[in-house]
């Protein structure tokens, strides 16, 4: 059996398109004077519009004082807490180039190719 392939004319033409560019552009004509509107009236005689000060400076209290700084830790609690210190640091750092420096590399590479964007130089000797 054969079948028919029927062809659709997705292509309007170019008479449809002058006509559409042509209502278009009557269409702006007419609308710029009523999108505009009549001025605004003129201020009242003597009014020089608002004022505009500088807000007041922050209020000075003479009887605050700075908290004191905490006391360091003791030598003690310091070689307690560094293996978990250390311990945070690799997750933290060590986490971050095994797993994600490796693909945020992989995605520039990929971006801007191995010479990163830039040409090199034809009088360069090194290669």
């Amino acid at each position: 059996m054969h079948s028919q392939v029927r062809h659709c004319r997705t292509d309007p033409g170019p008479a449809f398109r002058r006509a559409a560019l042509a209502a278009l552009l009557v269409g702006l004509l007419i609308a710029a004077p009523a999108l505009a509107g009549p001025p605004p009236p003129p201020p009242p005689p003597g009014y020089g519009g608002p004022v505009y000060r500088a807000p007041p400076p922050p209020a000075y209290y003479p009887h605050y004082q700075r908290p004191p700084a905490p006391r360091p830790l003791p030598v003690a609690m310091r070689v307690i807490y560094a293996p978990f210190y250390v311990a945070g640091l690799i997750l933290r750092y060590g986490v971050y180039y095994a797993f994600v420096a490796p693909f945020e590399v992989l995605g520039r590479t990929l971006d801007y190719g191995v010479e990163g964007g830039v040409e090199r130089d034809p009088g360069d000797g090194s290669r």
